[in-house]
């Protein structure tokens, strides 16, 4: 996996992100957390700007008395696009 991100290593800046809607359900030695992210960059000025935003799913394991990620997913969530003015006036 190390090799696979070499080639981006610290090509990519987040000035700050908001972690929203956080929720764990867990059973056992295992977890779920779910959340959705927004990450922002910094604008010429200092004003921020929303980079992106995802939806993430992280599975936990308790081994040897810590909780280990096992698996993550994240999904891109697109921008919405403003639609044409269907106005004619």
């Amino acid at each position: 996996m190390k090799e696979f991100l070499l080639p981006i290593t610290g090509k990519i800046k987040i000035d700050r992100y908001e972690m929203i809607n956080p929720k764990v359900q867990g059973d056992g030695d295992v977890a779920l957390l779910t959340f959705n992210l927004v990450s922002y960059i910094k604008q010429p000025g200092g004003a921020e700007k929303a980079a992106a935003r995802w939806n993430t799913t992280e599975v936990y394991r308790r081994i040897d008395g810590n909780w280990r990620i096992i698996h993550s997913h994240w999904s891109f969530i697109k921008p919405e696009l403003k639609q044409p003015s269907t106005d004619a006036s």
